[in-house]
């Protein structure tokens, strides 16, 4: 009789989708969605249909290994007490010569989104001082942006797009990346709704739109003023909240007073009838949703614009009512745990020295260049989660840092390209043989993820390792480590709860498996109109937090154009079949779609000699990649498209990336955003 399971999808996707898994014999034989869960009605994404193609991929490292010269792909299998003994040795050895831990290096992300997870982080608190990658390559400009202007970042509850009259999604493809929050797009468009598109791509979004607006690349800020310019010379706006729940509303009247309508459109894009005929739209339909996307933050000013859009609904008064304000990402739910990241080393707890002693040393996620110039330097890198030399700007500096850092261990499912370049390769499991508790940042639902099946060979889940990794530096110098080798994973995923259980109704995570939970947050954000900003009022840009060094610029310029060497804008967009560089050595998935093309406007092949199915190079200062040529209108003349993620003869699409920062992302995380959107390239035929 086959055995059933909740488990939960736990890529780094805002749907966190609660599946049910079967298994006989000790053997995964199904893995579908869970009709009872009340966002995703028990459907998948491609995606999630491959599942149980990865546990058992004959590609899955399943066994510690040791690699015989760095980057020689001579890996040698090895038992777990050697690896965790050596990699220990290495930690208590850099602590002796050094004095501290700032040569060990974390670098972590969110591969999953499990409690439990955060062990990594605890297990590197409870060591001592170390050195942490710091800040996210993907929200962060725009999750500055809502900061700045509300004070903190929140969003309403999914299913409260049924209430708006208009749904505006700005820099985002959500038909290919949120299937399940397309359910309520459609459905509120039944009912009445008007969809409005805003994209430099004509996507599948687009496609089902009412109205589509092709915006000329990071010129979104320029657009926002050109909108809001017409709400305010056509009176639509309401004046009441903004006399009352605002701050600096008088100064950016003035602005807006001296803006030229024909210059913003100019450079947007958009014709002045059109940007008219878009506001009077917005203003005349209320409540009205902005759906704010990633695409328009990876631009040299896309924090400022990110603020500039959002000044729409307080202009029109869509903040806190039912319909209204913005949907984006919301950090609450990494307010309920944090036992794990509480962790302190002895020495750190009873320390009176400087406060340089007292904290981590940080750098920005993807500063690869940067690390190695540290002093002291680098001596040990633990990567969990990430996959940096694929998805970090210009790649090529990223390995040749990798090469460089005499110890690097990769905690992972497969041999990825950073995995290329450690020591030890520590194989991890995936949801479905270890037990965890995962919390969507988008819908807030909250669910267990039960241990189905034994590890699949010597694989271990993070809290298991990191467990393991104190116990033996304890063994070899007793107080080495904080961690309470002596809980169980149920002890500390009890412990992390204790704050969400009121919020959830139930006394013991246990009680998840029994129904679809989700966390009591306010399905309407700001509905009391109390903001969290110093002024505990609505800040127009004109207005900035303390926390920021200098104002945004209201004085935007044309973003620069490219050079005639490299005249086509690369834009990455995300693909239906990846998830970053996840999912890519999926055969499947493979056969559904071919994310090695790249799309290419009709009218640039024929300048180019380039046909649909030809084999192409693209290149720039940073180097070259490969690709298969996609002809179609849905791309402007000067821009190809390619999908994040994708590679081709061992390089990725980063290789083409230069890091450059954009203008926020530090207020909240502590450095800035990257502009993925403003690389320059130039394509040619391959005989």
């Amino acid at each position: 009789m086959p055995m059933i399971y909740n488990n939960v999808c736990s890529g780094v996707c805002p749907a966190s989708c609660r599946l049910k898994t079967q298994v006989q014999n000790g053997i995964l034989t199904e893995i579908k969605g869970d009709s009872d869960d009340l966002y995703t009605l028990g459907r998948l994404c491609a995606k999630g249909y491959t599942l149980l193609e990865r546990v058992y991929s004959p590609e899955r490292i399943i066994y510690p290994m040791k690699q015989i010269g760095k980057g020689t792909n001579s890996w040698q299998r090895i038992s777990w007490e050697q690896a965790l003994t050596e990699i220990a040795k290495i930690i208590i050895r850099i602590k002796h010569e050094h004095g501290n831990l700032w040569p060990v290096c974390l670098d972590q992300s969110l591969g999953t989104k499990g409690i439990l997870n955060r062990s990594v982080e605890g297990f590197f608190n409870s060591i001592g001082l170390i050195t942490k990658m710091i800040g996210s390559p993907c929200e962060s400009a725009g999750s500055d942006a809502l900061m700045l202007s509300y004070g903190s970042c929140k969003k309403p509850a999914p299913e409260d797009m049924l209430n708006s009259q208009l749904i505006m999604i700005w820099g985002g493809n959500p038909a290919a990346t949120s299937l399940h929050q397309m359910r309520y797009v459609f459905e509120a468009q039944e009912r009445g709704a008007m969809i409005v598109v805003i994209d430099p791509i004509f996507t599948a979004t687009a496609a089902r739109s009412d109205l589509y607006f092709q915006i000329n690349p990071g010129t979104d800020g320029d657009l926002a003023l050109g909108i809001a310019k017409v709400l305010f010379e056509e009176d639509l706006l309401d004046r009441p909240f903004l006399e009352k729940y605002t701050k600096g509303w008088p100064e950016f009247c003035s602005l807006l007073k001296r803006l030229d309508l024909k210059d913003l459109a100019s450079r947007t894009g958009i014709p002045v009838s059109e940007i008219s005929e878009l506001a009077r739209v917005y203003g005349e339909h209320k409540p009205a949703t902005i759906w704010l996307g990633f695409g328009g933050q990876h631009t040299p000013t896309g924090g400022q614009n990110y603020r500039l859009i959002n000044i729409l609904p307080a202009l029109t008064g869509n903040i806190g009512i039912a319909g209204g304000n913005v949907h984006y990402y919301s950090y609450d739910m990494w307010d309920f745990a944090g036992v794990f990241t509480n962790l302190r080393a002895t020495e750190a707890s009873n320390s009176q020295n400087s406060k340089e002693l007292l904290e981590h040393r940080t750098l920005g996620t993807g500063r690869f260049a940067s690390l190695m110039t540290l002093d002291p330097a680098i001596q040990l890198l633990w990567v969990a989660g990430r996959n940096p030399a694929s998805q970090d700007p210009d790649s090529a500096k990223v390995k040749q840092a990798l090469r460089e850092i005499p110890t690097i261990v990769v905690a992972d499912l497969f041999m990825t390209q950073t995995a290329q370049f450690a020591d030890y390769f520590l194989p991890v499991t995936t949801p479905f043989e270890s037990e965890d508790i995962v919390i969507s940042f988008w819908h807030y639902g909250t669910a267990i993820n039960e241990k189905a099946i034994e590890p699949v060979g010597e694989c271990k889940y993070d809290f298991q390792i990191m467990r393991e990794l104190a116990a033996i530096l304890n063994r070899m110098t007793p107080g080495f480590s904080t961690f309470p080798v002596e809980r169980e994973a149920a002890e500390w995923l009890d412990l992390e709860m204790q704050k969400l259980y009121p919020l959830l109704g139930i006394q013991h995570y246990l009680e998840l498996a029994s129904r679809y939970h989700r966390v009591n947050l306010a399905p309407v954000p700001w509905k009391d109109k109390l903001f969290l900003t110093p002024s505990g009022k609505y800040e127009f840009p004109l207005e900035y937090s303390k926390v920021q060094v200098t104002p945004p610029r209201l004085n935007l310029s044309a973003v620069p154009g490219s050079s005639k060497v490299y005249p086509f804008r690369l834009i990455s967009t995300r693909s239906s079949f990846l998830l970053n560089s996840q999912f890519g050595n999926s055969a499947r998935l493979k056969s559904m779609e071919n994310s090695l093309v790249i799309l290419i406007n009709p009218e640039t092949g024929q300048l180019k000699n380039i046909v649909t199915g030809d084999k192409i190079k693209v290149y720039n200062q940073l180097g070259e990649i490969g690709f298969e040529a996609y002809l179609t209108p849905s791309v402007p003349l000067d821009v190809v498209v390619a999908y994040v993620g994708v590679e081709s003869g061992g390089d990725d699409l980063n290789t083409l990336v230069p890091l450059v920062e954009n203008d926020l992302g530090d207020v909240i995380m502590g450095v800035k955003g990257f502009l993925f959107h403003h690389s320059y390239v130039n394509l040619s035929k391959v005989n």
